[in-house]
């Protein structure tokens, strides 16, 4: 039996996955730049870090309310593009895994 394609269906969620999580970090960096906060790259990548895989974006959420976004009309149009971008990535991820679920269960796995 060929399982090459559910190698190609993995693959697919694990690179939207990968540039979710990429998205996420560029995000939350130019986020904390804007407001001023100290090691905005720490913050996007502590943003990413957590055993369910949001406990580290949800205290950059709570903690970021405290400071005032100064974002500046460009960083906010490479937002609106980063946040399409994440969508896409979503939308690679939700694709994959049904598909990779409906092959399972048509192949009885």
């Amino acid at each position: 039996m060929e399982m090459w394609y559910i190698g190609l269906i993995v693959f697919v969620v694990l690179l939207g996955a990968i540039t979710l999580a990429y998205q996420v970090y560029n995000m939350v960096y130019l986020d904390a730049k804007s407001r001023g906060l100290k090691h905005p790259k720490f913050w996007g990548f502590f943003s990413m870090s957590g055993n369910n895989g949001s406990g580290g974006l949800i205290l950059y959420l709570l903690g970021r309310n405290k400071y005032v976004s100064s974002m500046s009309v460009e960083d906010r149009s490479i937002m609106e593009i980063r946040k399409k971008k994440a969508l896409v990535s979503l939308c690679f991820i939700v694709v994959g895994t049904f598909s990779l679920i409906m092959t399972m269960v048509l192949n009885g796995f």
